[in-house]
């Protein structure tokens, strides 16, 4: 009687064990179903310039130039900025002279008058990166600002506004696409369009600044954050110069042109080299 107990008790704990067992195994048995998939969206569109200068030995930073210049029409492919030249105050000669530019100044984010190499800005915020070609055109011989063609002295016929040192960096970071066609040397020619820079097919997106040189080729002694409207002083170096022949009629006066900083959506192999500039 006790054996027939004993062998039931371990017949219905056998049972009870391998029920525990066959129970967990149909539990892991999970059957995996597909993924879901959904997605992230955006949508851009052209962009309008002029966007705000930056600096152009600090490209990621904003600055304020000092002298501004007159703005063209708002786009998405606009030049932002271009650099006003100044020779300084020079004594008439007779002999062929070479004068150089001052820097170019401007107020940087702490609002501290700083100089940096003269330069131009422009953006490509189209979209379509079809390329772009940057020009700079002197719209005459520098003359003055009263008078005609005819009167003595009225233009320095045949002086000549040339550069060495120019260069291309992005702004705001801008790495990829860097245009590869870069005037480092030039020389301009009045009425005449001189390419600075050009933008192939698939490159030029964003912001870029090409300068004439590095801020030490310039004489920043000839320009005072102190005084910044004071553009009297005679630098003894620069990236641009002017070069005025001998044998000139020149009279003790102010003379000027006006440059022309043009953006042309085109690359450089479509470029046919017009330019809007007037004198």
């Amino acid at each position: 009687m006790k054996n027939s107990a004993l062998k039931s008790s371990v017949l219905l704990a056998t049972l009870l064990i391998a029920g525990t067992v066959w129970t967990a195994t149909v539990s892991a048995a999970v059957t995996k179903g597909g993924d879901f998939t959904t997605s992230a969206n955006l949508v851009l569109q052209a962009g309008t310039g002029p966007v705000s200068p930056l600096d152009p030995t600090d490209p990621d930073n904003p600055v304020t130039p000092l002298v501004p210049g007159t703005p063209g029409a708002g786009g998405n492919i606009t030049v932002d900025y271009g650099s006003t030249l100044y020779f300084g105050t020079q004594t008439i000669s007779t002999q062929a002279q070479t004068y150089y530019a001052h820097p170019d100044l401007v107020t940087d984010k702490d609002s501290n008058v700083k100089a940096v190499p003269n330069y131009a800005q422009v953006t490509d915020q189209s979209g379509e990166l079809a390329g772009w070609t940057l020009t700079l055109t002197q719209a005459s011989d520098l003359h003055l600002s009263t008078g005609t063609a005819s009167d003595p002295g009225y233009a320095l016929t045949g002086a000549s506004i040339s550069f060495t040192g120019g260069q291309i960096i992005g702004g705001n970071g801008m790495t990829d696409g860097t245009p590869t066609d870069v005037a480092t040397t030039g020389t301009l020619t009045p009425g005449v369009a001189t390419k600075l820079v050009v933008a192939s097919s698939g490159k030029g997106a964003g912001t870029w600044l090409y300068s004439f040189g590095v801020i030490d080729a310039y004489d920043t002694t000839s320009v005072d954050t102190n005084n910044p409207t004071d553009q009297t002083k005679v630098a003894s170096k620069s990236a641009i110069s002017l070069a005025i022949p001998a044998g000139l009629v020149q009279k003790a006066a102010a003379y000027s042109t006006n440059l022309y900083w043009s953006l042309q959506a085109v690359p450089g192999n479509d470029w046919t080299g017009e330019t809007t500039a007037t004198s």
